[in-house]
């Protein structure tokens, strides 16, 4: 198998992943191994070691953390030993990152083209979100709508008399999370198309998708994507707008709180989480160094007298799961992702790859800010596209600021680095002069 000829089948392989993501949970999973067999035969003559990569060593951390925890306490939960699937799924992220960096090989734009495709993909998720919430008896009965709608009915994770929609998720704190992604997809659009149809177009999707956000009644939602739009505002030129669109979002949600869906007070749904967090703590307490795996925090939860299968916290449930080595471990890579995304945007010679790097970030940091009241990282869906947006992160920090590749020529070269060659000039000729005019 050669990659270069292959170029084509890889590119769609890739496009594949992103488009899995948006359909449905189980998709990612299978489109992933499919990647991970696929890497394990493109990489057989430079073989798999990547210990020099710090994504990679991370996931290795955490597999090799899994099975020593294992080995040291055994346990099964339904006949399947609890490190099988972190070990499943590191393993996966593990090929999955030498596949992007070293099979895929992406220049900046080739991201940029993906990511405004899926972008555009994303409406998918919006249509079926805000179908769910409409509740439409015509669009219900009508073909194609009703059988994707009772797809998506059928794989639900949420009780059936609540109102909040659940997307392609089955799960409405998921669908929000996906949902977060897409409207930053929309300010980074707005920001790097010319024309101004198209620029009104993104910010038409914008409102599409925080609509979509509403329907899924997540509180959390919101404070992630604001989150994840000042972080656009720190990585990008656009200050002013990002900050009024975040200022009206949040005076939105404060004047108006009957626009989330949701007969629960805030109070009450907080009281709940507390008493979650709680018990997490106190599981942490007790498996502090190793952790107990994701598959047996439920069981240990439900003994405790809550009925659980995660943290509802991302930093507390990485930590419960995989105990403060693991809680180590995702906290470097999740700093090392933020220099190096800083990094890369500044070493970027062109508008749009700063702003590139700055929605790549802004993501990252926007689930992270979601995953205060959820842990929406352990869903395959979520997972995978935050894993994409840190791989991406330092494979392009590899290139950018590692590699230091020549500048081509004319408009790409940076304006900082062309006042510096004159600056140098200046004073090589000066010394020139200077030792010429001694000499006579």
């Amino acid at each position: 198998m050669d990659i270069e000829n292959d170029r084509k089948i890889i590119q769609n392989i890739t496009r594949l992943l992103y488009i899995s993501i948006l359909i449905s949970p189980f998709l990612p999973p299978v489109v992933m191994l499919l990647i991970g067999i696929l890497t394990v035969f493109y990489q057989k003559k430079n073989g798999l070691n990547s210990f020099q990569y710090l994504p990679d060593r991370i996931f290795l951390g955490f597999i090799l953390l899994s099975i020593l925890g294992w080995l040291i306490e055994p346990h099964l939960v339904m006949g399947i030993p609890t490190m099988l699937l972190p070990v499943f799924f590191y393993g996966l992220y593990y090929l999955l990152s030498i596949w992007i960096r070293d099979v895929v090989d992406w220049s900046w734009q080739d991201i940029q083209k993906m990511y405004m495709f899926f972008w555009i993909c994303g409406l998918f998720i919006a249509v079926v979100v805000i179908l769910q919430r409409v509740d439409w008896e015509v669009i219900n009965q009508s073909p194609p709508l009703k059988y994707i709608l009772d797809f998506y009915s059928y794989f639900r994770w949420q009780a059936n008399y609540s109102e909040r929609s659940v997307g392609t998720s089955g799960n409405s704190n998921l669908a929000a999370a996906l949902l977060i992604c897409l409207a930053l997809l929309s300010i980074f659009a707005l920001s790097v198309l010319k024309n101004m149809r198209q620029k009104i177009g993104a910010f038409a999707i914008f409102i599409v998708f925080c609509i979509a956000i509403m329907c899924t009644g997540s509180r959390g939602a919101w404070g992630g994507l604001v989150i994840g739009l000042i972080v656009q505002l720190w990585m990008t030129g656009h200050r002013k707008r990002t900050v009024v669109i975040s200022l009206s979002i949040l005076g939105s949600v404060f004047l108006f709180p009957q626009l989330i869906p949701r007969k629960d007070t805030l109070a009450s749904t907080l009281d709940d989480r507390l008493v979650v967090w709680s018990t997490a703590f106190d599981i942490f307490k007790e498996n502090w160094i190793l952790g107990t795996l994701p598959l047996r925090f439920g069981e240990l939860a439900e003994q405790a007298g809550v009925k659980v299968f995660h943290a509802h916290n991302i930093f507390l449930g990485i930590a419960t799961e995989y105990g403060i080595i693991g809680l180590f471990l995702f906290l470097a890579l999740i700093l090392s992702t933020i220099y190096r995304a800083r990094r890369w945007r500044k070493t970027a010679n062109k508008k749009e790859e700063k702003r590139l790097a700055g929605m790549l970030i802004s993501q990252t940091i926007a689930i992270l800010g979601h995953g205060m009241y959820d842990y929406p990282i352990i869903a395959p869906q979520i997972g995978v596209l935050f894993i994409l947006s840190i791989i991406i992160i330092h494979t392009q920090y590899e290139k950018r600021c590692v590699k230091r590749p020549a500048w081509s020529e004319g408009d790409d070269i940076p304006k900082e680095t062309t006042l510096l060659q004159a600056l140098s000039s200046f004073i090589v000729s000066a010394k020139v002069n200077i030792k010429s005019f001694r000499s006579k």
